[in-house]
């Protein structure tokens, strides 16, 4: 009696009235890259059609337009769930207890107590860098500090006064003020910038009162900036930024590019459709799998399903040029594996597995 007692208790213990399943995922990588971009722009002066008359100079700059450069690249990998690579483990009715172990991700890291999930402890960080233009987008001579956009003029004006016992008609001008035309601004410019330039010379000949030293060189940095600022108004001048993009690609085929964003000397940063700009690709090539062979699709018997990586040269493509390489881990370009759930109970086995990956670590016994 006490025998069939025990043997009752053990199958009311494995009948199950609700249908449990415990999901789980194997990744796959996908590579953020960060692209690291300078802007120079170039801002042409208002008065460049009068710099040859007036200064004897001839402005490179004429029209308003960008020039793009691409200063740096990082490309960062990133584990995420692989959509198709999701896997249950069930339970219902007559079941074989298994237990499993998942990353906070869903990842599966280990069976039977095996593979305590991997604790990240590097952070996700989201970066946001606006276009951030100067405020000096234009170029004008009324941003100058010393600039007065009006100028005095005198009107004709006579009274009549008694000088010497005789009334005299006597010039007493009324004055106002107007604002300057261009033709004044380009004056006074000019006017400023030898100016400048003069009392420049006088300081390095020592014929002004400054002494030498620190206050000197204060002084003549104002100089070069003043004129500068001046100059600028005939012969443009160039401004610099940079601009960091971020872009997400995932390998999909050996060997086969995946354009993860295209370039011009122009805009930058362009649509990936937009053809006409330089495409920079990721390719993965010389891939190694170490299986035998993959899983077969119609084999229902319950199983815990885990992949064997592919190891490859991943490679930043310009074009159809290699400008960089290193050597990853690409599990979706892997093979996925099955091993029996009957297996890992009969056998009391436990399993270990690389959660970012997929990949079996270790078979120990209980």
């Amino acid at each position: 009696m006490l025998v069939m007692f025990f043997t009752a208790g053990a199958q009311k213990k494995k009948e199950l009235s609700t249908l449990v399943n415990v999901n789980y995922c194997l990744p796959k990588v996908a590579y953020n890259i960060e692209v690291t971009l300078e802007c120079t722009r170039f801002i042409p002066g208002p008065y460049s059609s009068y710099a040859e008359k007036e200064l004897r100079l001839k402005p490179e700059i004429t029209q308003a337009g960008e020039r793009w450069e691409i200063k740096k690249i990082d490309i960062k990998p990133q584990y995420i769930p692989d959509e198709k690579a999701v896997y249950s483990v069930s339970a219902t009715n007559e079941y074989t207890p298994v237990m499993l172990s998942l990353s906070a991700e869903g990842f599966l890291a280990g069976v039977s107590g095996g593979g305590a999930p991997e604790v990240c402890t590097e952070l996700n960080e989201m970066k946001y860098s606006e276009d951030v233009r100067s405020e000096s987008e234009e170029i004008a001579i009324v941003k100058l500090n010393t600039y007065n956009h009006l100028k005095e003029v005198l009107d004709t004006n006579y009274t009549y006064q008694e000088v010497d016992g005789e009334m005299k008609k006597i010039w007493d001008p009324i004055i106002r003020y107007i604002p300057k035309t261009e033709t004044d601004n380009v004056k006074e410019a000019v006017s400023e910038i030898f100016r400048i330039r003069s009392e420049r010379v006088k300081l390095l000949a020592a014929e002004n009162s400054v002494p030498d030293g620190k206050s000197l060189e204060i002084i003549l940095k104002e100089f070069d900036r003043m004129e500068s600022n001046y100059l600028s108004l005939f012969m443009g001048k160039t401004e610099k930024r940079q601009v960091k993009r971020v872009v997400t690609c995932i390998p999909v085929s050996v060997d086969e590019p995946v354009v993860a964003f295209r370039f011009s000397e122009k805009g930058g940063i362009q649509d990936i459709k937009n053809v006409s700009a330089i495409a920079y690709s990721l390719k993965v090539s010389e891939v190694t799998v170490p299986a035998s062979k993959p899983v077969a699709a119609g084999d229902n018997a319950l199983a815990v399903y885990y992949r064997v990586p592919a190891v490859g040269e991943l490679q930043l493509m310009k074009g159809k040029e290699k400008i960089m390489s290193l050597q990853t881990i690409v599990p979706q370009l892997g093979e996925i594996k099955r091993f029996p759930v009957d297996v890992i109970v009969n056998e009391g086995l436990i399993l270990e597995f690389y959660p970012r990956f997929g990949a079996l670590k270790s078979i120990k016994k209980k």
